[in-house]
């Protein structure tokens, strides 16, 4: 007499928890895989979150997250900042202008570069190399396409972007301390002379202290790095 074989079925909780796992894997896949790489162009762009609301970016206020950004022994040579407002912020969010702010580093790098050339050829007398860093810190969520004869690629920019240049034998400029001068305290001294509340400014901060212009009433003023107004 022949048996017939019994059927194994799967519970439906196994079922249950199979399709639960299928579920979290494909998200983890997508969320932590997928949609970083499709973000970074494929892994050609550094980009990041702001610290802070893009909405109303404080850029000094946020000076440490992006020297942390830029790399480790991140040294500042300037700030530039463009449309700050009379509070001292900047709305990165606007898209009818195009307001941002480039933070310009520089690191000393333990060792030259592989490339490094010889001295008397473009190479460091002193054995000291630097590589340039510039973080931009602009509109959250802007795609940039970049073309080339040999790499194209399309990112998404999430905030500030990091770029890298080629290392340099010298200084590109000189290394300047921390800013102790709040963008609000020189547009209180612009205010007082008659700019107007409602305008924003271009402020650069470097070696040579700051400058705050605005261009379409030709007002630019000139602070030292102790905040002090020259004349």
């Amino acid at each position: 007499m022949s048996r017939n074989p019994k059927r194994v079925t799967a519970s439906p909780l196994r079922n249950f928890l199979i399709v639960v796992g299928i579920v979290i894997a494909g998200f983890f896949i997508i969320t932590r895989l997928c949609v970083p790489f499709f973000i970074s162009g494929g892994g050609n762009a550094d980009t990041r979150p702001l610290p802070g609301d893009a909405a109303r970016f404080y850029p000094l206020a946020e000076l440490d997250a992006i020297q942390e950004y830029a790399g480790a022994n991140a040294e500042l040579i300037s700030i530039d900042a463009y449309y700050v407002r009379s509070d001292g912020s900047i709305d990165l969010t606007v898209t009818s202008y195009y307001p941002y702010v480039s933070y310009q580093f520089v690191r000393e790098l333990d060792e030259p570069p592989a490339d490094a050339p010889p001295v008397g050829a473009g190479g460091s007398t002193s054995g000291t190399w630097y590589e340039p860093v510039e973080i931009r810190a602009y509109q959250p969520g802007q795609w940039r396409r970049v073309s080339g004869s040999s790499l194209s690629y399309t990112y998404m920019n999430q905030g500030m972007q990091r770029e890298v240049d080629s290392p340099r034998a010298t200084l590109p400029s000189p290394i300047v301390p921390l800013p102790v001068c709040s963008y609000g305290d020189l547009w209180d001294v612009a205010l007082a002379q008659d700019a107007p509340a409602e305008a924003v400014a271009i402020i650069e901060y470097d070696a040579n202290g700051y400058t705050f212009s605005i261009s379409d009433v030709s007002l630019r003023l000139q602070f030292d790095l102790n905040c002090a107004l020259r004349d």
